[in-house]
């Protein structure tokens, strides 16, 4: 009885998650940075986009055949990840914390991570994916750490493929699970074992084709290449060997985990909070080798850069790390504040988007594309339509999907065709080629009043 109490409130967390993050779509005008770029990108199925894997986007591609190119479909597709993670948390927390209230406090506790409740909330794409993914694959090792079976081990293959087509950076947990191996028994048990060859061969099957579209003749591995470098910062290292990646590093750990941690030191000076004396078991060792991993990777490239949603995925089930280390006073009464805080969090990321447009806080998302689509519409509509980034791209396509349109900044745009002998390419800066001269222009449009320019080709 008390279980599926437990597991229902838990659900109606999750309903509720979704329905707010549905609702936040309707406040807005136009779509955040990733539903763009979905809106964009989910014209095709291609083997790859971008800097990122596909998967995100068939499912984005999925949700628009079923729902239509709307707002509706993007939230809905974060919704579901956002929803599915907290459930899988809450089932793997489960696994490892026997006392129902604990386990349960392992899912509200996210409420207390900035970057999940807010950003992956209300914008996220891939990073939510990945999320889902590693918790599953967690969940799905301490499955195997009870049980050896084919299932077991057919799972871990799917959910490995799953994880690879996400996001690059799962990577990092494959690297860590491959390590503590070697270290610890229990996972040493699973990793040489003949079964392993399951979720090998699964996993290779899965991410094959996306391998051969990234690493073959097309040599979209240096646009990657190049995006890895500016994202981290690598075109900003002076010469020389320095430490400071280690240092940003810290900082995006400790932005990351500040609130928590501030309240486990306030819970523990304050008697409210003590730690059980545990030994170091497989989850725990993969904690310290997750660390160290990503340090090692963001000092041996000199990393300037360190993104707290870049961290958010590899660590987020170590929450349930946490809450099994400590004993807390009154665990009931912590569930209790902890829902409210939870619905509480979910009913200010709910209404962040209304009360800014009513106060008038500039945002991106409450300027609309009309004035772009409509001069396209009515002076160009027999034209291929080129925008000047997936931003544009996507706003665009949201407001005339039934059109194929593209972008200057899609590296696969190559590989694409259309009907149209004619091209207007949009440009935020005027070109300052002399054989160009705009037929058209938009000036001040947006929050940052950019200056827009309609060039033939």
């Amino acid at each position: 009885m008390g279980k599926n109490a437990s597991l229902n409130k838990i659900a109606v967390l999750t309903i509720l998650s979704f329905l707010a993050i549905t609702l936040i779509t309707f406040f807005k005008s136009a779509l955040e940075l990733e539903d763009a770029e979905q809106a964009y990108y989910s014209q095709w199925l291609r083997w790859g986009y971008d800097d990122q894997p596909p998967l995100y986007t068939w499912l984005q591609f999925g949700f628009n055949s079923i729902f239509g190119v709307g707002k509706l479909p993007f939230s809905m597709l974060r919704g579901v990840l956002f929803a599915s993670t907290l459930l899988l948390l809450y089932r793997f927390s489960g696994l490892r914390i026997k006392d129902a209230d604990r386990s349960k406090l392992a899912v509200l506790a996210l409420v207390l991570i900035p970057v999940y409740i807010d950003f992956t909330f209300r914008r996220l794409s891939h990073t939510s994916l990945l999320c889902l993914s590693v918790v599953a694959s967690y969940y799905c090792i301490q499955l195997l750490v009870q049980r050896k079976s084919i299932s077991n081990y057919l799972a871990l293959g799917l959910i490995i493929g799953v994880g690879m087509m996400s996001k690059y950076n799962y990577g990092f947990f494959l690297v860590t699970f491959i390590l503590v191996s070697f270290w610890d028994r229990e996972l040493r048990a699973i990793v040489f074992n003949l079964k392993i060859l399951i979720p090998v061969f699964i996993s290779v099957l899965l991410v094959a084709p996306h391998a051969y579209w990234l690493l073959g003749p097309d040599g979209f591995q240096s646009f990657l290449a190049s995006s890895v470098e500016e994202k981290i910062g690598i075109e900003e290292v002076e010469s020389g060997f320095s430490l400071m990646p280690i240092l940003i590093y810290l900082k995006g750990l400790f932005a990351l985990s500040f609130p928590v941690v501030a309240l486990v030191v306030i819970g523990y000076y304050s008697k409210f909070i003590n730690f059980n004396k545990q030994k170091l078991h497989w989850f725990s060792k993969m904690f310290l080798a997750q660390l160290m991993v990503l340090g090692l990777f963001f000092l041996i490239f000199q990393s300037q850069k360190v993104e707290t949603r870049w961290l958010l995925p590899l660590f987020i089930p170590f929450v349930v790390l946490l809450i099994e280390t400590i004993n807390l006073k009154n665990n009931q009464k912590l569930v209790s504040i902890g829902y409210w805080v939870f619905f509480a969090a979910i009913g200010i990321q709910t209404l962040r988007t209304p009360v800014e447009k009513i106060l008038n806080i500039p945002s991106s998302v409450h300027f609309g594309f009309e004035p772009v689509v409509n001069k396209l519409k009515e002076n160009y509509d027999d034209f291929e339509w080129v925008l000047p980034n997936v931003t544009y791209a996507g706003n665009v396509r949201l407001l005339y999907p039934k059109r194929i349109l593209f972008s200057a900044d899609d590296y696969s745009l190559k590989n694409s065709s259309s009907n149209y002998i004619k091209v207007i390419e949009v440009s935020i800066n005027r070109s300052e080629e002399q054989n160009k001269i705009a037929v058209d222009s938009i000036i001040g449009f947006g929050k940052e009043k950019e200056n827009l320019y309609f060039y033939l080709h």
